[in-house]
């Protein structure tokens, strides 16, 4: 089954309202990208998120994305996966800012991030920067170093 088969699968099973929706094949399927899902992968998968699915598949999306970036080179990984946040539906508002707790509590993850957002459009760089200034709002004691970290040399 291609990469793209898949991602369909976990769109149409990812609320799990249907009988025939089961966690065992998302799990499968998330497997299967883990080990050979390409950097396209990445974004892709950051359009299956939505903030009304199931937390624990949220963490399993999540998981395997950051396994993709590291697979394939944080750089290059990191540069999809801020490519597939900013084109998340609104209603991933909750899972985006759950990506970039992931990014801010990895010391290995924060320099690629900082040269990618470097390189990003102003629009796209302008759209992450709220983001982040909005999680050091709501979680200053964790997060408002690395994120005055990321800010300081992205501007």
């Amino acid at each position: 089954m291609s990469h793209k088969d898949q991602i369909t699968i976990l769109n149409k099973m990812r609320f799990l309202e249907n009988e025939e929706d089961d966690i065992e094949e998302i799990e499968h399927i998330l497997n299967e990208l883990l080990m050979s899902g390409s950097k396209e992968t990445i974004s892709a998968l950051c359009h299956v998120l939505h903030d009304d699915i199931e937390v624990y598949i949220t963490g399993d999306i999540i998981e395997t994305i950051f396994y993709i970036v590291e697979r394939v080179g944080l750089e290059n990984g990191l540069y999809e996966l801020v490519k597939g946040i900013s084109k998340m539906s609104p209603d991933a508002d909750w899972c985006a800012k759950r990506i970039h707790k992931t990014i801010m509590n990895s010391e290995s993850l924060i320099p690629s991030y900082i040269e990618v957002l470097k390189k990003e459009e102003p629009s796209v760089k302008q759209a992450l920067i709220a983001l982040l200034r909005e999680i050091s709002e709501e979680q200053p004691d964790l997060f408002s170093q690395n994120v005055n970290k990321i800010l300081e040399q992205v501007k």
